[in-house]
């Protein structure tokens, strides 16, 4: 199956076969009363809706149809709405043996992991307040899982960021742009910003579970990643004789704030200009990841993408050239 086409290559009325991984996996009934089988289906390119409006065309065992299994698919692209979409006329379970290679399904961060790992180490070795510096190396150093956990792990299950590696390469966005604030706003205390920065969203490390399709764990619909964070500042806080309380109050408010409204899932709001700062840095780049990927994507035509839920609006893919590209 490795000659298939990616799903970012997929054009209206074009036949399809092969495998992809379900994202999900719906069984529904129309208002005819007909079940009928909607699907969200996923490789390493993106995702895209498919249907089969009849799930007497479901070959095997229709139960072993489900969100994360692999399927084998037949059909052909359609148009919906301005959106590509497989019209199926079979589907069946595909086992792990017949998938092969499962690098093909999962995106993953254009950035190479061992150098964003050597960049976040050398921000964490230039922090100069000894405390901040011990937290973040206990946490991002010396702890090998979570070192690895935050190197793996999606920003978001789909939001922005959505890929293998996409929550370091966040992480470190926001700090290329905190760290400029920094020089420019020079009141900003910046050990007490970089300190927000890696701490804001490190516990998506257990909200989200990312090994076969992107999604949420037990803790993370429980508890969320903020309540996760918080408890572990605490306990490494704990640890480490002498912490100053006032910089654990300041660190933890920077966390519990920086979705920035009640109503987006803080418990406060940003209240010190170091919260409010990684607040809308961390806004922003989750905001421009999304735009620049709708105006990436060949998944369609026009001039402009498709309806964005996350940003509640349309995007104009119409780029006027750099400077640099305009040829005098």
């Amino acid at each position: 199956m490795s000659d298939q086409p990616q799903i970012r290559s997929l054009k209206e009325g074009s036949p399809f076969v092969g495998i992809l991984l379900a994202q999900e996996a719906l069984f529904k009934t129309s208002a005819k009363g007909s079940e009928y089988l909607e699907l969200k289906l996923g490789d390493a390119s993106g995702d895209v809706k498919a249907f089969l409006w009849d799930v007497r065309a479901i070959e095997g065992d229709l139960e072993a149809v489900q969100a994360d299994a692999f399927l084998w698919v037949k059909g052909a692209v359609s148009s919906y709405n301005g959106r590509l979409q497989l019209k199926l006329d079979k589907v069946r379970f595909a086992p792990d043996a017949e998938v092969g290679d499962f690098s093909r399904f999962f995106p993953v961060s254009v950035r190479p992991v061992p150098e964003m790992l050597q960049e976040m180490d050398g921000i964490i070795a230039a922090v100069k307040d000894p405390w901040v510096r011990s937290l973040l190396t206990a946490l991002f150093v010396g702890d090998p899982a979570l070192r690895e956990a935050f190197a793996k792990a999606p920003a978001a299950k789909s939001m922005h960021h959505v890929y293998l590696g996409g929550l370091l390469e966040h992480t470190l966005s926001i700090l290329g742009m905190a760290l400029r604030a920094c020089e420019h706003y020079p009141d900003l205390n910046r050990d007490l910003v970089v300190a927000g920065v890696f701490l804001h969203d490190v516990g998506k490390t257990a909200e989200l579970s990312y090994q076969r399709s992107f999604g949420y764990t037990d803790a993370g619909n429980l508890l969320g990643h903020i309540s996760i964070e918080a408890e572990w500042i605490n306990r490494e806080v704990g640890k480490i004789p002498g912490f100053p309380e006032e910089l654990r109050l300041q660190i933890l408010h920077i966390v519990l704030s920086h979705h920035g409204r009640l109503e987006y899932g803080s418990p406060v709001l940003p209240k010190t200009p170091e919260a409010l700062l990684v607040h809308y840095l961390d806004d922003l780049d989750g905001k421009l990841e999304v735009m620049f990927r709708a105006i990436r994507e060949e998944n369609g035509s026009g001039a402009w993408s498709p309806y964005h839920r996350a940003l509640d609006r349309m995007i104009y893919r119409t780029r006027w050239p750099k400077a640099e590209s305009v040829q005098n």
